[in-house]
């Protein structure tokens, strides 16, 4: 059997290589809004509260930094990082008594369960979430309510 090769010609100038690539544009940042409840959410002191919150539009947040705090940004009440609930960073008022229910997380959805409720709970939160490339956040209101017994 005996090799040979061929030869290519063209009749005219074909068009440039780079011309028959085809640019897309992708954007490298994905923004978003966080959302929350624009009611203040009553509690009973004793009893659990559920802070809820959510991307806008809808995105999957497993990878995201999620981060329930008060004033202090760097005081987390909850933390979710790397995909894990990061409870060590946690300020010692709400050790044990949060819960980030992630059922709907994929969707960009969380909500902040804190037990047993005080009047110390009372106030705003703000639930933070963060992206490779962007963050946002939504200022919620908690009433803790007290009843007296007369």
């Amino acid at each position: 059997m005996e090799w040979g090769s061929a030869f290519i010609t063209y009749e005219s100038n074909p068009a440039p290589l780079w011309s028959n690539l085809l640019c897309v544009s992708v954007p490298l940042t994905v923004n978003f809004k966080v959302i929350g409840p624009d009611h203040p959410i009553m509690v009973s002191a004793g009893e659990d509260a559920r802070l809820p919150c959510h991307l806008s539009p809808i995105m999957n947040a497993q990878e995201m930094e999620v981060r329930w705090h008060r004033s202090k940004f760097s005081e987390p009440v909850h933390l979710y990082q790397h995909g894990t609930d990061q409870a060590e960073q946690q300020i010692p008022n709400y050790q044990g008594r949060t819960e980030l229910l992630k059922d709907g997380i994929v969707n960009g959805s969380v909500v902040l369960r804190i037990r047993n409720i005080t009047p110390s709970d009372h106030g705003q939160f703000i639930c933070f979430f963060k992206s490779s490339s962007f963050y946002a956040e939504a200022t919620l209101e908690l009433k803790a309510e007290t009843y007296n017994s007369d």
